[in-house]
């Protein structure tokens, strides 16, 4: 595989973008590897430890200061530090714990093994309750007191009621979606469907499908900016960025990345930050320039990631 280096990325960075906000950190975890990088805001990477075989989903506290990561091998979750990127503690779950979701109380885990997503008390780690979704789950979004639950093999996305579990609506959305992405204002769910090379767009208000249209080849990843103006969507099989304007839902630009890329998340800077699956790197994607500014190596495998804001910034659209 390839394995690109950084060079000047910290001089580039500052000529190009702007900052991150003071104590905004990346965090990464790399499913081969099966460790978790934080990566500071000038590019560096600086911690990175073994987490434990095959870490798949992330989600953060709604305070910012505990990192939450799936392990459909192990059977559990573990509850990271988010200054070290050490695990504090693990519960086991169920199943094969794959996507995931936190509030200020509990727990949300699609179970990719038995077509279900299962509640836990954050603070015990005692299951609370299971609802049956669609077939083989895997992203999970949570806002305005829903749960969204993409079911890969089913072609649909589960709408819960995050209090009692209730299933809502089941919203057909393509063939094969698995990540999926709230706008800001919670009006909009986009979800990226893999064998249809396309995205859904879900209007959370009449929990209908109102559009479909092309993302790149076997899109994998989404993210929405913290001004809701772009929708950036990773294309595994074209090596790249797809850059969408979310008012038109047309495309600004496919920006080249590193190979077979899937997890992405954007900063308040105006950067993208996308996880390389097959080169073992993060490409940083200046959104408006519409370039890759450089590639910071980490472990082996990155497939999710997830934005730390400042300690005391809290983290925007986690909580229900």
């Amino acid at each position: 595989m390839i394995r690109q280096r950084l060079s000047l990325f910290a001089a580039v960075l500052s000529l190009v973008a702007g900052p991150l906000r003071a104590g905004e950190r990346i965090v990464v975890v790399s499913q081969d590897a099966g460790t978790l990088s934080l990566l500071e805001a000038g590019g560096d990477v600086v911690t990175a430890h073994p987490v434990g075989k095959a870490p798949a989903g992330i989600a953060l506290s709604p305070d910012g200061m505990a990192i939450y990561v799936a392990f459909p091998d192990g059977g559990h979750v573990a509850v990271l530090d988010r200054a070290t990127g050490l695990v504090r503690r693990t519960m086991p779950v169920p199943g094969q714990p794959f996507g995931i979701a936190v509030d200020s109380r509990f727990i949300y885990v699609s179970d990719w093994s038995k077509d279900r997503v299962i509640k836990l008390d954050a603070a015990s780690g005692q299951v609370v309750a299971t609802a049956a979704v669609g077939g083989s789950p895997a992203g999970v979004a949570l806002g305005g007191g829903r749960l969204y639950v993409a079911g890969r093999e089913s072609g649909d996305v589960t709408v819960l009621a995050a209090d009692d579990m209730r299933v809502l609506a089941t919203v057909p959305t393509g063939d094969g979606p698995y990540a999926l992405a709230l706008s800001p204002d919670r009006r909009a769910l986009y979800v990226v469907n893999v064998r249809s090379d396309d995205m859904a767009v879900v209007d959370t208000a009449t929990l209908t499908r109102t559009t479909r249209v092309p993302a790149g080849r076997m899109p994998y990843g989404v993210a929405v900016t913290p001004d809701g103006a772009h929708v950036l969507v990773t294309s595994q099989h074209g090596n790249s960025l797809v850059v969408m304007d979310a008012a038109h839902l047309t495309q600004e630009a496919q920006v080249p990345v590193g190979l077979y890329p899937e997890g992405v998340v954007a900063d308040s800077g105006g950067r993208a930050y996308v996880a390389n699956w097959f080169s073992a790197d993060v490409s940083v994607v200046d959104i408006a320039g519409q370039r890759e500014l450089g590639r910071i190596k980490v472990g082996d495998g990155p497939r999710f990631l997830a934005l730390l804001p400042p300690p005391s910034g809290g983290v925007k659209g986690t909580a229900p």
